[in-house]
């Protein structure tokens, strides 16, 4: 196929479809209705499941954000720790941590993202497990060549993440201990059976996305790859520091395994965020939305009457289904209010159409013409 400025949800889905590598990479916790509305079209989800309960503000992973509340999840106790105790040297892995009732805080987002989007949520552990004897060889490599850059931390077992010289393991050891980290995070965040958790050492810096990117190209055999960004990965992967250290590692890891190891990557990144789009039948949202895709097509042919009573119906449109919010104040929807309602999202071909780059550009020319402020 043929692509020329592949631009559109509708686009990704063509590229993927293609065999193309697409994908969004967000975090395990609530996923606010951007996420919902990707995910409904078919954009592939490989949560990054390294988060951390008190950094990833974002999604309020200790919390159930429903009915625009916020539920806390775990223990008051152990959310007091966290909260004091998180620090650059001390972080709680959200996968390993656990629920007031027991089950596994990461699992507990993830099972009804799971049953809302059957087929399209993975993570970068499960994407790495598929490619399991390339993972091993490349990071036993770079065991030995830049073993206190790519394994500066390790995870213990009761979920909190350190730095590596606490750890106690042998540079022989770092990448068999790495591949029974991702057995560890797969099984936490995709199964419910009770697991003793180990721990072990675990992966940093530019390898992070980069593994990603080198399994998808061991899957597909491409070099070009279209990342779809939530609020924070598109300001720091597009920087120009970022992408020299990315360049830096694939070239050191080429000149170690041509035959394993591309020499180049072209990354297409998109602005996922502000895909606010999908609405729920028969819900307010419906609403919001019909009249946001009715008036950016028919504005200009509508009579003055007409439009001062689009006008009075949009008044409270801004509160009631947001197209922007702040995902670290704001107790948005999430996919537990999507249970709740029934789990039928919808997102009308209108959107699906638009360049993602433009779909705020449109959301706020809408507004304008419903006159929100």
């Amino acid at each position: 196929m043929i692509k020329v400025n592949p631009s559109s949800i509708n686009d990704l889905i063509a590229l993927k479809s293609a065999g193309a590598p697409v994908t969004l990479t967000s975090h395990p916790g609530n996923a606010s209705l951007y996420k919902l509305t990707l995910w409904k079209c078919g954009i592939p989800e490989h949560l990054w499941d390294v988060t951390c309960c008190k950094s990833d503000a974002n999604n309020w992973p200790m919390f159930r954000l429903v009915g625009g509340q916020a539920e806390l999840l775990v223990q008051e106790s152990f959310y007091q720790q966290v909260m004091s105790q998180t620090n650059h040297s001390r972080r709680f892995v959200t996968a390993y941590q656990k629920t007031t009732t027991g089950e596994r805080l990461g699992r507990f987002h993830v099972r009804v993202c799971e049953g809302l989007f059957p087929g399209v949520i993975s993570s970068c552990s499960r994407l790495l497990l598929q490619e399991r004897e390339k993972v091993l060889e490349v990071f036993s490599y770079l065991a030995e060549t830049r073993g206190s850059i790519v394994f500066s931390r390790f995870i213990d077992s009761s979920g909190v993440m350190r730095p590596i010289k606490e750890s106690g393991i042998k540079q022989k050891d770092l990448a068999d201990s790495f591949l029974q980290v991702l057995e560890e995070l797969d099984k936490l965040l995709f199964s419910d059976e009770p697991l003793t958790t180990v721990g072990g050492a675990c992966y940093d810096g530019v390898m992070v996305p980069l593994a990603t990117m080198l399994a998808q190209y061991w899957q597909t055999g491409r070099i070009d790859r279209y990342d779809v960004s939530g609020p924070d990965m598109i300001h720091y992967a597009t920087k120009r520091g970022h992408q020299e250290e990315l360049s830096e590692m694939l070239c050191h890891l080429r000149k170690w395994n041509p035959k394993l190891i591309p020499e180049h990557i072209a990354i297409r990144m998109f602005p996922g965020t502000v895909a606010r789009v999908g609405h729920i039948p028969g819900h307010v949202s419906e609403r919001v939305i019909s009249r946001k895709i009715d008036v950016l097509r028919n504005h200009n042919q509508d009579s003055s009457h007409f439009k001062r009573l689009r006008w009075a119906a949009a008044e409270g449109d801004k509160e009631l289904w947001p197209t922007e919010i702040k995902p670290s104040q704001d107790y948005y929807f999430s996919q537990h209010d999507l249970v709740v309602l029934g789990g039928n999202l919808e997102v009308d071909e209108f959107w699906r159409g638009i360049p993602i780059e433009e779909m705020k550009e449109v959301l706020t020319r809408a507004n304008a013409l419903l006159r929100l402020k």
